[in-house]
């Protein structure tokens, strides 16, 4: 059964996205596109069981694995319209935007319960106040509660960027209890719905205690433009725009670019050592 996903019903998703640092779009791709992308997971799991047997231990996790679908699911027409909505123009949209698959099995022992708190996925390292965009979650089957899903708490994201704009030194998770977080949405969906999100907002996943496996693609959605600071009084903001400019205006600590590209070549020096 899916669960009800905006705190405002009345809001469009758009506005949504901007108060609260996410949103749901009902039915993002096709039957179609689904199909394809789960027969890529079956071959690539090895397995001819129906999902519903599918468990921790008889399928081996592809989590975090990139599949061929991903380099495709931004040539999705519903796609690349909430991405060319949330960043106000098509060609803002950067190639260099990448996905993953997400996965969470059944696991017999985990308990029907939700995280009491979330976290932003950026760990010990500086976190970018404005950032360079948001990620979409696309549900490949259909979802019931307690089944593995990402939850979201409403309005983290604004807390986290005032508190990052007034101490570029704050981090997670040693700052993290500076974040009151509330209730969170749990994001049951329907095969196709997606799940669009703020970089900064409270997020986490759950055990599975449901038979059927999460698959869901895990999108990064960029802009080619880095931002050096956002003015909530600055005509024609668009709706990506407007969730920076909450806390109003801001210029950056320091270039967010370089400090990518910096965790990203420490990162890569790990791996090879």
């Amino acid at each position: 059964m899916k669960t009800q996903w905006a705190v405002e019903p009345d809001l469009d998703w758009a506005d949504h996205f901007v108060k609260y640092g996410y949103a749901v779009v009902e039915k993002l791709i096709d039957e179609e596109f689904i199909a394809q992308s789960l027969a890529e997971v079956r071959a690539l799991v090895g397995s001819d069981l129906p999902f519903e047997q599918w468990h921790k231990d008889n399928v081996p996790s592809l989590h975090g694995s990139k599949i061929e679908a991903l380099n495709k699911v931004y040539e999705q027409p519903g796609v690349r319209a909430v991405i060319d909505r949330m960043f106000g123009a098509p060609e803002r949209f950067s190639n260099d935007s990448y996905g993953t698959l997400f996965m969470t099995l059944h696991d017999a022992a985990a308990q029907p319960v939700r995280r009491t708190k979330g976290h932003i996925d950026f760990v010990n390292k500086p976190i970018p106040a404005l950032g360079r965009g948001f990620v979409t979650q696309i549900a490949l089957l259909d979802r019931e509660p307690f089944g593995g899903n990402i939850t979201i708490w409403p309005s983290t994201h604004r807390l986290v960027q005032q508190a990052v704009i007034n101490d570029a030194e704050w981090r997670f998770p040693a700052n993290w209890d500076d974040i009151p977080q509330g209730e969170p949405f749990e994001f049951v969906a329907e095969a196709g719905d997606a799940l669009l999100f703020h970089h900064l907002v409270a997020h986490g996943g759950n055990p599975n205690c449901t038979r059927m496996p999460r698959l869901n693609l895990h999108c990064q959605c960029w802009q080619d433009e880095w931002l050096a600071e956002i003015d909530p009084e600055a005509p024609n903001l668009s709706p990506w725009q407007r969730s920076l400019a909450l806390n109003g205006y801001h210029a950056i600590h320091e270039n967010e670019q370089a400090m990518r590209q910096a965790d990203l070549d420490r990162r890569r020096e790990l791996s090879v050592a």
